[in-house]
């Protein structure tokens, strides 16, 4: 650090143009940051459920929805029906769109038995002319299984649009597209828009609408933290240039890096306003001791690099390692946040110890005044109670900590999982009403799929075969959460139905193949065999059973795999391949990694945490003290997540890392001073006192100052993020106990040797002389510390 004080010393004008250059090329990556909300990126190539969706898509085809619901009293009156039919065509005008493969009343196909065959035609070509004609065409509806609670619920007050897109299509021009048609027909309907373009929107102008408010919000509240830590222009404005810089370079290097914005980097700026706070703090706070006894600010900066530069470096890069970790989760989004995290944290470090030093060391004059000692004086005898305190009760403290480790063990038992994007938004937001409804009304729009895969071609249509995969659907839809469930058997059932007169014993499987066969050609005749390419293959060999969730319950889900694997593997044991894929199985999988690599994630990040700290402090006894404040933190956020019910899911899995990174700058910057302290005064209570009227107050300003940054967090449209919000500000105020509070008690307990075996580096009589002034002089400092304006 020498060297760098120097070069801030002798040409600080150098340092402050580099920072600028440094800055523009930096920043220019900001440009290049694009928004991602594809889910399906989000896991390993060769995961099971990955190889699985991607088979699926391979044999079956890929293809994005876009839902339009319909709700009336009465979907079945003339002005309902005709707008059906209208939506429904103009749909096909929307760009992105595949306009014969839309599925509404008035284009679903319906098969129906005749003298001569099957006819395969359009449900409702036209709007039924009369009252008589309506009460057909509801008949038609409730008498045919492929329709009713499937595309119209089964009170008859609604119904839906479903349309196929390209793979190529845009989702902005899509949801613009459709919502200017759904405008046109607004009247006595209600409409509800889903399927993947409508949550793309939803998540993307949420994350526009975050990064709009809380950004300018976070910036407002640190600047009213920096005055009311400070008091002084200086003290407001130094640090609010290195949150400034620190944004631009954490962003602008992930834009060159090619990391798109999701919706949980989106919380990146509004942590980097917490993180440089706490940096410029320290190093500011620093300042303003050392220009007590320099000879003017340039000398000042000088000693502030030499003495404050190696902590700040050293938990720089502890906190950058703490975030890095976040790379063992086989999540891309947390692991982009990982890596990006720490490139962010990094900079901060740089842009602290190198702008702060040199803008000062060009000041001029101290042009010192006067400012509200009283506040002062309040917070060091604050600060003096809480040192006698933590060494007077430090057995209490101990039993008290390790108390609330108990309780909090209850509270992690407690701990639920999940992880399901429409949860991302509140009760309220109008994607969770929809899909509410689209559970309620039709069987609900999560989906899971299963693949069976026969020994060999044309098997499918094997009459027995069919019936297993019948028989599979009558016990999957028996299940709780299961709406309905769609396979080519439902198909094969509706033909053998209507080539018999209706009769509904013969909706069943036939148990001719030959009479399969049959239907199948007579159904070539009139319609077109492609209508079952989502379901069967063209050899007859894979066929797809879709499952429709109604419930969103992450426990649910895993239960009812459990359950449907078990089926499968006993009735087509040594018959079929059965693969499990789909948008639920997805979000299991994601879980599983989520829950694994949260445990270790944290199991990593203390490990290496700790082995740094041990090299830093150069003591083993040392490098574990310091994370005992992050052990007791970690311990009860996750006792506090499982007794308030929140989830541990992709917002929550980031906490521990963040707070590890964060919380370990308090614990070095305390062991440091300390030790720094013990070595000049080997007196336990003068050197907590010391430390505590010096670390301790800029861990106080500290932790303000993050948690102003990080409540902002509480006002995001997306509940994980405001989740984050509460705990992350939970596990400051937990880490600063642990630094304050936790520390000098166990300090007391356990007297590690590396502090107290030693004897001072000053001769007796300097030692005698600080005996005396200290903890007085240590308090004249800290009363000036606020003393410093422009």
């Amino acid at each position: 650090m020498k060297f760098i004080a120097n070069i801030i010393y002798k040409r600080p004008w150098l340092v402050l143009i580099a920072l600028l250059v440094t800055t523009i090329l930096l920043g220019t990556g900001v440009t290049k940051l694009k928004t991602k909300n594809n889910q399906d990126s989000e896991l390993p190539k060769d995961d099971p459920i990955v190889k699985t969706n991607d088979y699926l898509e391979e044999v079956f085809g890929k293809k994005d929805v876009l839902i339009v619901g319909i709700e009336t009293e009465n979907i079945f009156n003339k002005k309902t029906l005709n707008k059906i039919i209208n939506i429904s065509k103009e749909i096909e005008t929307v760009e992105g769109v595949i306009g014969d493969e839309i599925t509404s009343l008035s284009t679903i196909n319906n098969i129906q038995g005749k003298d001569w065959g099957l006819d395969v035609g359009p449900l409702m070509e036209e709007v039924p002319a009369s009252k008589q004609e309506i009460w057909e065409l509801r008949k038609e509806v409730f008498s045919n299984e492929l329709v009713i609670g499937r595309l119209v619920s089964k009170d008859a007050k609604f119904t839906s649009i479903i349309a196929n897109l390209n793979e190529d299509y845009d989702q902005t021009i899509v949801y613009n597209q459709i919502s200017e048609i759904i405008k046109k027909y607004e009247g006595d309907e209600k409409f509800y828009l889903a399927g993947a373009p409508i949550n793309s929107h939803e998540i993307d102008t949420g994350i526009q609408d975050d990064v709009n408010l809380l950004l300018p919000l976070g910036l407002l509240l640190v600047l009213i933290g920096y005055f009311i830590s400070f008091r002084s222009a200086k003290g407001v404005i130094l640090p609010f240039v290195v949150v400034i810089l620190s944004i631009i370079w954490t962003m602008g290097l992930m834009g060159h890096i090619g990391f798109s914005i999701t919706v949980v980097s989106s919380v990146l700026p509004m942590l980097m306003i917490a993180i440089s706070s706490s940096y410029g703090i320290h190093v500011l706070h620093r300042y303003y001791e050392e220009i007590l006894t320099s000879e003017n600010r340039k000398a000042a900066a000088r000693e502030t690099v030499k003495k404050i530069g190696p902590a700040v470096l050293m938990t720089g890069i502890t906190s950058a390692i703490g975030s890095a970790t976040l790379i063992i989760f086989k999540v891309t989004s947390i692991q982009e946040f990982g890596i990006i995290t720490s490139l962010g944290i990094i900079s901060t470090l740089l842009v602290s110890i190198l702008l702060i030093p040199a803008i000062l060391s060009l000041s001029k004059k101290k042009g010192e005044k006067k400012t509200r000692k009283n506040r002062e004086a309040l917070l060091n005898k604050f600060l003096l109670w809480v040192a006698k305190v933590s060494l007077k009760y430090r057995v209490r403290i101990l039993i008290g900590t390790l108390l609330l480790f108990v309780i909090s063990g209850i509270g992690i038992s407690k701990i639920r999982v999940g992880n399901d994007f429409v949860k991302y938004f509140p009760k309220e937001h109008v994607l969770r009403s929809t899909f509410e409804k689209f559970n309620d009304k039709l069987g609900g729009v999560r989906t899971m799929d299963i693949m069976i895969e026969a020994k060999e071609a044309n098997m499918i249509k094997d009459p027995e075969f069919l019936k297993k995969i019948a028989g599979f659907q009558k016990f999957a839809e028996s299940q709780p959460g299961i709406g309905y469930s769609s396979s080519f058997s439902d198909i094969i059932k509706r033909m053998n139905l209507q080539m018999n007169d209706a009769d509904p014993r013969y909706n069943t499987i036939p148990d001719s193949k030959n009479t399969i066969a049959q239907y199948l050609l007579l159904y070539s005749m009139s319609g077109d065999p492609g209508d079952f390419g989502d379901l069967i293959d063209y050899d007859y060999q894979r066929a797809k059973v879709k499952l429709f969730l109604t419930t969103s319950e992450q426990e649910e889900h895993i239960q009812l795999y459990k359950t449907f694997e078990t089926y499968v593997n006993e009735n087509f044991k040594g018959e079929a391949n059965i693969e499990f894929g789909g948008e639920v199985m997805f979000w299991l999988a994601q879980i599983r990694y989520i829950v694994n690599g949260k445990i270790q994630n944290i199991f990593l990040a203390i490990l290496i945490v700790l082995i740094f700290c041990m090299i830093v402090l150069r003591s083993m006894s040392l490098g574990f003290l310091s994370i005992v404040p992050l052990t007791v933190s970690s311990i009860l956020t996750f006792g506090f997540m499982g007794f308030l019910g929140i989830r541990l899911e992709t917002g929550t899995a980031i906490i521990t890392a963040i707070g590890i990174g964060i919380g370990i700058d308090f614990a070095i910057h305390y062991l440091l001073r300390f030790k720094e302290e013990m070595m000049i005064d080997s007196n336990l209570e003068r050197a907590t006192e010391t430390t505590i009227l010096t670390s301790g107050k800029a861990i106080i300003y500290d932790v303000v100052s993050n948690i102003l940054g990080f409540i902002v967090f509480v006002f995001s449209g997306f509940l994980p993020i405001q989740y984050f919000g509460w705990l992350i500000s939970l596990t400051m105020i937990t880490v600063a106990f642990g630094s304050l509070v936790l520390f000098p008690s166990l300090l007391g307990i356990f007297k590690p040797k590396s502090l107290f075996q030693q004897k001072g580096q000053q001769e007796e009589k300097n030692i005698e002389a600080i005996k005396e002034e200290a903890p007085q002089k240590v308090i004249k400092k800290t009363m000036a510390l606020s003393e410093e304006s422009n």
